[in-house]
């Protein structure tokens, strides 16, 4: 049978904000979805991405488009077959895993393409766009548009501009068939990744915001959706609580030895009324994946090359 990975995870609270430098005008402001009636800031799938990226490029593990910090650009490792296919999944992880699509032109021509196994959902903050505070300065810079010195710029070193920053934490979910995959095993690579995130890409990534789980929940399962995505409230300050989960679980509809707790929230007395019912809940995220990766393999029967050395 089909096994699927899927993933709930939390950061730590920290303050999130949009320097100004990637965009032009006078006010930056925070990425923003309704959640419910609300506004809230939110943190894209494809800055999330691509830290996963850099996190296997960072440990060793071989990725097609490599990231080059002092050009602040991408070179592809990879060299184009007689095709101009300059994609392999089987050799590159992110190939696999993230998949690929490369538009040739002239008609008739086919893509290049393949359909990412991963599929992450965009992080939404746990506190409402209310929470958002907005600084006002003088002289935002001295380049006008397109990185040009024009009247505009001149216009913009007397101006007031203004940002936005927001204490909150961010919450995301992913989901995995391993199955997809050229290399299965890698599934365990992207669990590794996913739980030691330092920050994430795009604008985000001009300011430290630690995005590795505060706390995290795992469903390990061959049922083919989710369930628990966007599970974690904090109704109370600093009180963590996954009630969607907990009902789901003691109703029978999630089975309790299909889901993994690790973090901050294996603490709280929910979760551990939670482990009482069955459930796997480790306070330790280290050692928390390392048991979840145990068990993944062992379904599998395979082991993941670099998940066994790190």
């Amino acid at each position: 049978m089909t096994y699927h990975l899927f993933g709930n995870i939390i950061t730590a609270r920290g303050v999130a904000a949009n320097n100004r430098g990637e965009t032009e005008g006078n006010r930056t402001t925070l990425p923003k979805v309704f959640w419910g009636d609300e506004l809230h800031v939110a943190v894209s799938a494809e800055a999330i991405r691509w830290a996963i990226r850099y996190y296997w490029q960072i440990m060793d593990i071989p990725v097609n488009r490599q990231w080059i910090e002092d050009e602040q650009d991408i070179i592809w490792k990879n060299k184009a077959d007689e095709k101009g296919n300059i994609f392999n999944p089987k050799a590159f992880i992110d190939d696999d895993v993230m998949g690929y699509m490369e538009a040739k032109p002239g008609k008739g021509n086919e893509p290049f393409k393949r359909r990412g196994a991963l599929e992450i959902t965009r992080a939404v903050s746990l506190q409402s766009a209310q929470k958002i505070e907005i600084t006002f300065n003088s002289k935002s810079g001295s380049k006008g548009k397109k990185g040009n010195k024009d009247s505009d710029a001149e216009k913009a070193k007397t101006s007031i501009y203004s940002t936005e920053t927001i204490t909150t934490r961010f919450q995301y979910g992913l989901a995995i068939t391993p199955q997809r995959l050229e290399e299965s095993s890698r599934v365990v690579d992207v669990l590794h990744a996913v739980t030691k995130l330092a920050n994430v890409g795009g604008n985000h990534a001009r300011f430290l915001f630690d995005f590795s789980p505060e706390s995290a929940i795992f469903r390990w399962t061959h049922h083919p959706v989710p369930q628990f995505l966007y599970c974690f409230e904090q109704p109370e300050k600093d009180v963590l609580t996954a009630s969607r989960l907990r009902q789901l679980i003691e109703c029978e509809e999630i089975p309790a030895e299909e889901i993994y707790i690790f973090g901050g929230y294996a603490f709280t007395e929910e979760a551990q009324a939670l482990k009482q019912m069955g459930v796997n809940v480790e306070p330790s995220i280290r050692k928390g994946v390392k048991a979840l990766s145990d068990k993944i393999q062992a379904d599998l029967g395979k082991k993941s090359k670099k998940a066994a050395t790190a």
